[in-house]
This record gives C-alpha cells, structure tokens and sequence, in this order.
C-alpha cells in the first residue's frame, strides 16, 4: 500500500487509502514525531509507524504498542491528528479546518459529451494568490502565449460584466481573438467567462455550445512562497484527441507562465490597490484583491 507524503500550508501530511477511503493525518507519530509516511500499512486499514512499530487504525487511534502490549487503553496525546480529505474530479482535496464551503461545482464534469483530461502538478516559486490572479488575466495572452492563444496585431479586450455573489467573482462576456481557438484553424473573437470561486479556486469556459473548452485550477499553497497548481481540463468537441498530446500542449503553456510569475515583485499579491498600476481590463484582478482583503486573507498577500 502506498504512503504519499505531502506539504500545505507548511504542514506535512501523510495520504494513505483506507477500506476504500482516503486518509489524509498530520506525518508525525505522537510518541516521537517520526514521519508515519516512511511506515507501512498492515491488514488493509491500520498504519504501521517504522519506529517503534505503533500501530494506528482509521481514525488515527493508537491500537497497539508492541513494547508495551499490555496497554488496553490509550489517551488522547497517543491519537494521530487527521484532516478532512474528498476524492472529487480526479483530485484528492483537503482542508486544515473546518470548510465553510464545500468543493465548487464544476458542471461540465458531469455533462454528457464533455472529455476530461487532469494536467499538474506544476510547482511554481511564488505565491498561491499570484497563480490565481494569472490564470484570470486576459490581457497577458497575446504577449505570453503569442501564436497559440492570442496574437500581438489584436490585445485589445472588450469592457466586460463582474459580479460578485456568495460564490466569488464571476467575469462574463469577455470578447477575446485568438489564432485557433478551436483546433480548426479559424482565428476568432470568442466569448469568456472567468470565475474565482475560491480563494485559491479559479474556472473558465469559453466558445460556444457548439465547441466548448473549460479549466478549472485548483492550488496547493505548500508554503508562503511555493505552490502547487492543478488543472482539469474539459471539452464537447474533437473526441479523437489524444489526452497525452492535448497535456503536453497545457504543460508547453504552463512552461511559458512560470518564468513570469517566479519574475514577479513582490511574490507576494500586494493588496493595496495603490501598490501596482491597473488599467480598466484589470477589474477583477481589482475585484480579487479587494476580495482577498474583505475575507481576511494574509497567507500570500501583503
């Protein structure tokens, strides 16, 4: 049974299936603080701890010390510390606390006719908040993704609509050219809309019923200035597509972003709109900071 070892919010978790169910613990055995992720599983759903051998069952209760096996009961300090975890579009989420929201809802993963494909994970040295703003921006693709999603000769973006709901931030009726926005050769003006449901939770969906293309991205904040994105990625049309060829072409974007984002100062998103200059297409990166700020969030801000 495999253990995976991972960090969020410089906390280091242990993840391991359990009958069926994911198990996400604080990696450090309460006797010792050994890392449970370098243990092994026994029997299907206890965890074992390579130290002293302390075996835990699901609910990160101690069971068993093979040094002492006459011990019936445990106290509280022998318990594992765990966290809430879902298996949900292909992704494992977790929270530290507890959630005032569950997973967002992503419609076009239950639709009949779309295609999925996940891509990530893609580390990038700067801030969770930063990724996010990036994803949302527009007005960086011609220049950034020049040829691929927009072209130099056309930048302008049309004045668009934001609301703002107990979902997030919602962005519609983005007018945008691109080269080939659908695979077919065709340059054309196509419709976005944006949508920051979380704080570190963002969507889009472009095009028309005809061809519709969506992402969402979803990023691990592994510490203040080191994150984890995650893409899933849906479409209704070209059904014959190789997954691995339409990843590697998200993977080539994503190679174009980093550089930018690890290049900017400060890593941190500043949330004084007076910090950096914006201009009109800027709205709801203006909106998002002001969101930021009305929530409370300083991990990645400043």
């Amino acid at each position: 049974m495999h253990l995976l070892q991972v960090y969020l919010l410089g906390h280091r978790l242990v993840l391991w299936r359990c009958e069926d169910q994911i198990k996400v613990w604080q990696d450090q055995c309460p006797h010792r603080g050994i890392p449970l992720s370098s243990g092994w599983v026994q029997d299907q759903n206890t965890l074992v701890c390579p130290y002293h051998g302390m075996v835990f069952d699901g609910e990160g209760h101690c069971l068993h010390v093979p040094a002492s096996p006459a011990i019936a009961t445990f106290p509280k300090t022998s318990q594992v510390r765990s966290f809430l975890a879902k298996e949900q579009y292909g992704y494992i989420w977790v929270t530290l606390g507890k959630p005032v929201h569950d997973i967002p809802y992503f419609a076009e993963w239950d639709q009949p006719g779309f295609f999925h494909f996940l891509c990530g994970a893609y580390t990038i040295n700067t801030s969770a908040p930063r990724v996010i703003e990036n994803f949302t921006d527009v007005a960086h693709l011609p220049f950034v993704h020049e040829g691929l999603l927009g072209d130099r000769a056309h930048p302008e973006i049309s004045e668009y609509q934001l609301t703002t709901d107990h979902n997030g931030l919602t962005a519609h009726n983005i007018e945008f050219y691109q080269p080939d926005p659908e695979g077919t050769g065709e340059a054309k003006s196509v419709s976005y809309i944006y949508k920051i449901l979380r704080p570190l939770i963002a969507y889009f969906c472009k095009g028309s019923d005809e061809f519709q293309f969506s992402i969402f991205l979803a990023v691990t904040p592994v510490e203040e200035l080191k994150s984890i994105a995650w893409l899933g990625v849906s479409r209704n049309y070209a059904p014959d597509a190789k997954a691995e060829d339409l990843r590697a072409f998200q993977d080539h974007l994503m190679s174009q972003d980093i550089p930018m984002l690890e290049s900017q100062h400060p890593q941190r998103l500043p949330l004084d709109l007076q910090a950096e200059f914006h201009f009109p297409a800027d709205q709801l990166a203006i909106a998002y900071r002001k969101w930021l700020k009305q929530l409370g969030l300083v991990f990645g801000t400043c």
